[in-house]
């Protein structure tokens, strides 16, 4: 009988996400509140379990995507990269306020999503971001010291701003269009 040699890196393909974090706008952002789905980009499936996905990783970059963001496994963005950081963290709260499912991924879906997801949290002005995404999405999430500590030092004034304006851009469209 003959063996067949076993790939020791061969990916299987994840078909689910690891969770999803609820954000909520609150006053300041028209009160609209959304869900931003996490996992490894693999299992996003257009128009299936998301509509707008955000891959994470510099490995493997997949075809089917709406922004890339190359960050290396178990790394940050480098400090060159701020302007392509925020232009992504702006795009998917975009595609979220206007009520697109969002996901967010890389290859295991809890470093660098996690950093992302804390990312989000912290431009929506939620207190302790890393920890809120630890609590409702996954206790893995910014699984290094350097992803916490970018997420901490990130300023989010600028976008937080440009958030709530189109929050309550959304909103009032939403009131005024409602009947359509």
């Amino acid at each position: 009988m003959e063996e067949k040699a076993v790939n020791a890196w061969a990916w299987a393909a994840p078909t689910e996400p690891n969770g999803k974090m609820p954000i909520s706008l609150g006053w300041r952002g028209g009160f609209i509140s959304f869900d931003i789905i996490g996992g490894p980009y693999d299992a996003f499936k257009r128009g299936e379990n998301a509509d707008f996905g955000v891959c994470l990783r510099a490995e493997l970059c997949p075809e089917d995507l709406d922004v890339l963001l190359p960050i290396k496994d178990f790394s940050v963005p480098p400090p060159a990269q701020l302007e392509d950081v925020e232009y992504v963290i702006r795009r998917a709260l975009g595609a979220a306020v206007a009520g697109k499912r969002v996901w967010a991924g890389c290859m295991g879906g809890w470093g660098r999503t996690g950093m992302f997801l804390a990312l989000l949290a912290k431009v929506a002005d939620y207190e302790d971001p890393v920890g809120y995404v630890r609590r409702v999405y996954s206790k893995k999430a910014c699984e290094t010291k350097d992803q916490c500590r970018y997420v901490y030092e990130f300023e989010p004034t600028r976008l937080r701003r440009r958030l709530y304006g189109s929050a309550w851009r959304e909103r009032i469209r939403r009131i005024v269009f409602w009947w359509r």
